[in-house]
Formats: structure tokens, sequence, C-alpha cells
């Protein structure tokens, strides 16, 4: 079997991940605590932050941000395509 490696953008540099983590957990948990003690339109809204806040968290775990790729920016790393 062989691979062979080519490069994909999208990925996400140590400062970045930890800033996407602590700030993303912030972000969530601020808009939760809005989203749990609003009503109405509003608390839509304060949901959306919260599922925003989510989406940092976990594109900073993982080191990969999609739109990034998509965007063509990001560092680039080796991907192994098979």
């Amino acid at each position: 079997m062989s691979s062979t490696h080519a490069a994909a953008r999208g990925g996400l540099g140590p400062v970045e991940r930890v800033i996407r983590i602590l700030g993303g957990s912030a972000l969530a948990l601020l808009a939760l605590d809005f989203w749990l003690t609003t009503g109405g339109f509003v608390a839509w809204a304060w949901f959306a932050a919260a599922l925003l806040g989510l989406d940092f968290v976990v594109t900073g775990v993982r080191g990969y941000c999609p739109l990034y790729a998509r965007l063509g920016k990001g560092r680039v790393r080796p991907a192994t395509i098979t």
C-alpha cells in the first residue's frame, strides 16, 4: 500500500488552538447562561452564540478549521492520501 503526501491547509497553530479553546469555552458558557435566563427570540440568538462557542472549542481541540481550509488559510499540514 502506498501513500502520497499532499499539502492541506486549515491547520491551526498552538497559540490559536489555546485561544480558540479558552475563548470558545467562555463564549459557550456565557451564552448558555443568558440562553437559560432569557426568553423569546433573544434566547435563540444566545443559543446560536453557544453553538458558535462550541464550534471554536471543537476546532481548537482538533487543530483543524474547515473554514480556513476552504479559504486557503491556516498552516499547511501534511495530509496522507491512500
